[in-house]
């Protein structure tokens, strides 16, 4: 599913940091777990990244035994169980990614941590509840990190009305792409 929008998120050698945005059960973390599989395990020619996955709840791998049960690629690494923002900071100073993936971002303490990882040159893929990006970037943590741009790139999925997934994206400004 991530094959349509990996062209917005990877610009020959550069990955952009990027937000996914949908309300729940439209397949914000199904779409990320496969931009983590297919950046981790190469596509089209271009050599994988190594990637840390903050799985916080157990949603992105499903780690059981420390072993993740779904796919998220061959350079990926799993921290799973722990809070998010600690794991991000842990996988910095430990693992080395090149990109760190985590769900769920939005308060206060999220958007320090991002903020960490990006001005450290580490790439973020990450994921928010929302129906919009005029009002998800409203809330205080995406605020901040909407206003010092942070995010280079911002996919919003919707369910149209046959039942079928639609996405959007938008740049760092919010001018739609797509």
């Amino acid at each position: 599913c991530a094959d349509a929008v990996l062209r917005y998120i990877r610009k020959g050698d550069k990955i952009y940091h990027t937000l996914i945005i949908s309300p729940p059960g439209c397949g914000k973390t199904t779409l990320l777990r496969d931009c983590i599989r297919l950046l981790s395990d190469g596509y089209a020619g271009r050599e994988g990244r190594k990637i840390c996955v903050i799985d916080e709840r157990s949603e992105i791998a499903a780690c059981h035994l420390g072993i993740p049960q779904n796919d998220v690629g061959i350079r990926t690494d799993v921290l799973d169980g722990g809070p998010k923002t600690e794991g991000m900071r842990m996988a910095l100073r430990s693992m080395s990614p090149e990109i760190i993936a985590v769900d769920e971002l939005g308060g206060i303490e999220d958007a320090k941590a991002v903020r960490e990882m990006a001005l450290s040159g580490c790439k973020i893929l990450g994921t928010i509840h929302g129906d919009a990006i005029d009002r998800v970037t409203k809330t205080e943590g995406v605020a901040q990190m909407y206003r010092q741009k942070l995010f280079q790139r911002y996919i919003l999925l919707k369910r149209e009305t046959d039942g079928k997934r639609a996405y959007f994206v938008f740049d760092e400004v919010g001018k739609r792409l797509c």
